[in-house]
């Protein structure tokens, strides 16, 4: 019996692991670049953590809360430039690089002549959002049983980006107000 649960948590941490994308070297140079870095590193003992602090009776944060349960970390790293050239396409591609199929599939990608946007998902429930901008690179990666509409629960919370789209709806009184102020 004790073999068999060994195994099975064996199995889980690495079904989490191959989720959570390896970031190079090559970010932390960038780092020393950029004209500002966020970086959030929320594993599961700070994930359990961060929803003790939040409050059930919102319902934004009842909803994160829910959807943070089933989650083993969030990382985020973001680098904002003074110009544009900062970084370079090689160190797009080093990430990139991972998300290959059949463990990874592209659920949107966006792609400009000066910006590209992807959200990736793991078939194991994890995503991977990369925005690469002339002078901004962020990169966060979800990991655990996360589903494409979760994300929307999460927006805004734990240093996810406030994704929420009103495209082709019309906007609550709420909504026109946090804009406003924006």
């Amino acid at each position: 019996m004790r073999t068999k649960l060994l195994v099975s948590m064996l199995a889980v941490a690495g079904v989490m692991a191959a989720q959570q994308v390896k970031l190079p070297a090559s970010l932390d140079r960038l780092a020393e670049k950029a004209k500002e870095v966020t970086n959030v590193t929320l594993g599961p003992e700070m994930m359990g953590l961060a929803t003790k602090f939040m409050d059930g009776k919102n319902r934004d944060e009842a909803e994160a809360k829910k959807i943070a349960g089933k989650l083993r970390g969030v990382y985020i790293r973001s680098y904002e430039f003074e110009k544009e050239g900062e970084y370079t396409e090689a160190d797009v591609e080093e990430i990139r690089s991972q998300l290959k199929s059949p463990e990874w599939t592209p659920i949107v990608t966006t792609k400009s002549k000066k910006e590209t946007t992807g959200i990736y998902m793991h078939k194991d429930g994890g995503m991977l959002i990369l925005s690469a901008e002339p002078r901004e690179l962020t990169v966060v990666n979800i990991v655990g049983n996360i589903t494409a509409e979760d994300l929307g629960g999460l927006s805004g919370q734990f240093g996810v980006p406030n994704i929420k789209s009103t495209h082709g709806a019309t906007p609550t009184p709420k909504a026109k107000k946090e804009e406003e102020e924006e």
